[in-house]
């Protein structure tokens, strides 16, 4: 208990001597628990579920995007807070070439390779708020942005297109062809640079009224552009069912 004593004017508090102490230890402990939770603790994104986190799981998750309904197998998705199943505005999801292999512990290490002869494609479906076809995209967006001249041969049926070194496409190319179902293919490949040492291809097209599909993989696999474009589509289209699952989500169409 605290004493005083009073000399003149002045009042003198004497305080018990594990105060300070205490305060001292109290402070390191805050500060250690900071230090461990900014190093090792979770982050943000990984308690809401939006940081990439692989799941061994098989069970389907039934997800609707753009109206259309899918039946995922939980194995090809990225990340946790799109497994809720529902409405959902994307839905990100990944696998190996050239079999289209879902992710599991044992190839862990082949979907953390970013060489560039990773085997690892990241591919997504997402609604689309603006939908543009192909063509309409190679018209009205890429057509200005591409450099002067002639086309040069591409891998397997596709034309080679440089875009201009001035545009937001600098260090990248574009190849135009025809895929299976004789629609356009638009590719845009990054070109290997000292900045980019393992440039990708990407590929987006729309596969219903309102819904994308993009995919990408490392350009070191684009003279198999037609074979890797066959197996996502057709992988794609077998997740997508017509059914109603349950008698929560009601029907495709509100």
């Amino acid at each position: 208990m605290a004493r005083g004593n009073q000399s003149g004017d002045e009042l003198v508090r004497e305080r018990p001597a594990w105060i300070i102490p205490l305060l001292v230890l109290a402070g390191v402990l805050i500060f250690s628990g900071a230090f461990l939770y900014y190093y090792f603790g979770p982050t943000p994104g990984e308690i809401l579920g939006m940081d990439p986190r692989a799941s061994a799981a098989e069970e389907n998750i039934e997800v609707i995007v753009g109206n259309t309904r899918f039946m995922v197998p939980e194995h090809y998705t990225r990340y946790p807070n799109q497994r809720t199943g529902g409405r959902q505005p994307m839905l990100d999801m990944h696998a190996l070439l050239p079999d289209l292999a879902p992710w599991s512990p044992e190839r862990q290490a082949e979907f953390d390779d970013n060489s560039v002869r990773a085997n690892v494609v990241y591919f997504s479906l997402k609604e689309a708020a603006t939908p543009l076809n192909s063509a309409r995209r190679l018209k009205t967006i890429y057509s200005k942005y591409l450099a002067e001249g002639e086309p040069q041969a591409g891998p397997d049926g596709l034309q080679l297109f440089a875009f201009n070194d001035e545009s937001g496409y600098a260090g990248q190319d574009l190849f135009v062809g025809k895929d299976a179902e004789d629609r356009m293919t638009l590719i845009i490949c990054d070109r290997r640079s000292a900045l980019v040492e393992s440039p990708n291809c990407m590929r987006s097209l729309l596969i219903g009224p309102n819904l994308e599909l993009g995919y990408r993989y490392k350009r070191s696999h684009l003279d198999d552009w037609r074979e890797i474009d066959k197996a996502i589509l057709s992988l794609v289209q077998g997740f997508e069912t017509l059914e109603p699952m349950d008698d929560l989500q009601g029907p495709i169409l509100d």
